[in-house]
């Protein structure tokens, strides 16, 4: 058997059955006629001493065998299922599953699908089934079938086929939809009419076995199944021999199969047991090409209808509750009304922000403060250095004094020229010496007012030369702050001159400090990707704990609108946006 293929059937084996944790197929080498694993679930499984156990057990008693409750490290219980796979009563392949703990009631169901898909591994090798009557029928109704390019004409080729296989007069078969089982084709009948008589008593024998959810043979004395519909068919049409198969895909109701044949030739339990197999192994590949001939709506219409129906059932508990909080979470939303307030990043400033810049060129000399300090009015916050003022100052007290040395001497010589070109000079070199002395004077920088330092820090920069009006500071004052609010181009329209709010800082979480809306500027600004618009607001009250670059997040309290407008007008504006620009 090809490796590749064991790989993929095992796969497919696993992902139908829930809660498995492991599997393996097992199979004799040709020499040594050891078992080996052929496939294996997960592919990386490597360890297989918790079946070994099982697999000695199957191989003694050949016949399919359960080992509940293996313990594992995690505490999880594990249930081991394993199924011989027999041709001609000799074991050639062994498929033990290990699955997580299952209720006793589920036993049967894991070791029918588990059955099933053994049987259909025997189809690959025609040497294991040759000469079985089940699988000659099978390979028989999947050839007429797959001979058909559509799912009516499979049905009809099937509904022949098995007329002629269990010598049948009429061989029915239905789809159950809405509840009832609608005859889809009857062998020997190129059409008919889904209201005579004939078809309305055939669908109501397979709506009673559909609706015991058994197969039902008529007549049966020991059955004690409901009949009355069966009985009723054979009364009125003389069928003296009835045999009624439902068709379950996918723990759903799919159909059903009515057989009728003379009261000559009666149906017994073998021919219900071949039946019962055969459609078993039919019917999934019925459901898919019915499925493949679907048009996209109808696939849509149809999956939602099974998701809904799904929720009326009571194996979907949390999934009702989820539906319902749901439903009564849009319905409140649709009729209450909440407070629509526009959110965006906040930043707090002072409401004045003095700049000390350097008064003119020369070099650092000392710091004392830093951003985050505050300081008092008149306060030295820096100094520079002052060697190269005092010694123009020195310089120019020389002039000054040769300069008045001459006016002196042109004075005494009557030279009034020279006394006036001396005297400009004196005047100019005065003036030098009074600009020297201010930038001595304003050699240490103090403090405007009291405040805190917002910006600067000189420390690292001792030595280091500054030119006139260079910043070195940024002070803003400990009262009066104003609130820039950057609030996105998507809700500036929200936000009218006036409107309050509510301000929370992340370092004082347990503070909410009311704001007003007082100015809102005209143009916008990229910032983090997003187009924002600076909204300037005022604090009606204030703390000593509050510091000028602080941010937070900001509310404004817009209207009173309902709770569902209020949760989905982005979504809604974003969808109406984008509809809007694929539109011609």
């Amino acid at each position: 058997m090809n490796t590749n293929f064991s790989q993929q059937w095992l796969e497919s084996v696993c992902t139908q059955l829930p809660g498995v944790e492991s599997a393996v197929f097992m199979m004799p080498e040709r020499k040594s006629k050891q078992l080996q694993p052929l496939a294996k679930w997960p592919s990386n499984l490597s360890w297989y001493s918790d079946f070994s156990p099982v697999v000695k057990y199957v191989l003694k008693k050949r016949k399919r065998v359960y080992f509940p409750q293996i313990m594992q490290a995690e505490q999880q219980s594990y249930d081991l299922f394993a199924l011989p796979l027999l041709v001609q009563s000799t074991v050639v392949g062994i498929l033990v599953v290990k699955i997580r703990n299952q209720p006793e009631a589920q036993h049967n169901a894991i070791f029918s699908a588990l059955q099933q898909s053994i049987d259909w591994l025997k189809l690959i090798n025609p040497s294991w089934w040759q000469g079985n009557e089940f699988y000659t029928l099978v390979v028989g109704l999947l050839a007429a079938c797959f001979e058909q390019s559509s799912y009516q004409q499979g049905l009809v080729a099937m509904v022949t086929e098995l007329t002629h296989t269990f010598e049948c007069e009429r061989v029915a078969f239905s789809e159950y939809r809405g509840h009832f089982n609608h005859v889809a084709v009857i062998s020997n009948s190129a059409s008919f009419d889904d209201r005579s008589n004939l078809v309305q008593k055939i669908a109501d024998a397979m709506d009673e076995a559909v609706e015991q959810d058994n197969a039902i043979i008529y007549p049966d004395c020991k059955n004690r199944l409901i009949q009355r519909a069966h009985q009723e068919l054979a009364r009125k049409f003389g069928c003296g021999s009835i045999c009624t198969v439902p068709l379950i895909y996918e723990g759903e109701r799919f159909g059903a199969i009515t057989l009728l044949r003379s009261e000559e030739n009666p149906f017994d339990q073998q021919t219900l047991q071949l039946c019962q197999q055969t459609f078993a192994l039919l019917t999934p590949y019925l459901a898919l090409k019915r499925e493949q001939e679907k048009g996209l709506l109808h696939k849509i219409f149809s999956a939602t209808g099974k998701g809904i129906q799904s929720l009326f059932r009571a194996k979907h508990l949390k999934a009702k509750l989820a539906t319902i909080s749901i439903a009564a979470l849009l319905v409140m939303g649709s009729f209450i009304q909440g407070d629509f307030r526009v959110s965006s990043d906040a930043v707090l400033e002072g409401k004045i922000q003095r700049v000390v810049a350097a008064p003119f060129n020369g070099y650092l000399l000392s710091s004392t403060v830093r951003a985050g300090d505050t300081v008092k009015e008149g306060q030295v916050m820096a100094s520079l250095n002052d060697v190269d003022i005092q010694l123009q100052l020195a310089k120019f007290n020389g002039g000054l004094q040769k300069a008045r040395s001459e006016y002196r001497e042109a004075q005494s010589s009557r030279d009034l020229v020279k006394v006036r070109v001396v005297s400009e000079q004196i005047k100019q070199i005065s003036a030098e010496i009074k600009q020297a002395k201010q930038q001595l004077d304003r050699v240490h920088l103090y403090a405007p007012f009291d405040g805190i330092v917002i910006e600067g820090d000189l420390g690292q920069s001792l030595g280091a030369p500054v030119e006139r009006g260079e910043p070195l500071f940024k002070i803003a004052p400990l009262e009066g702050y104003r609130i820039i609010l950057k609030v996105d181009e998507s809700e500036i329209t929200h936000i009218m001159q006036g409107q309050a709010g509510i301000l929370i800082l992340p370092s004082l979480s347990e503070h909410q400090f009311p704001l007003t809306v007082e100015k809102i500027t005209v143009a916008a600004k990229a910032e983090d990707g997003a187009n924002i618009f600076r909204v300037e607001a005022s604090l009606s009250e204030a703390t000593e704990l509050l510091r000028p670059g602080m941010q937070g997040v900001a509310k404004i309290y817009v209207s009173k609108e309902r709770l569902i407008w209020i949760l989905t007008r982005k979504i809604t504006d974003w969808l109406r946006l984008w509809f809007w620009s694929w539109l011609p």
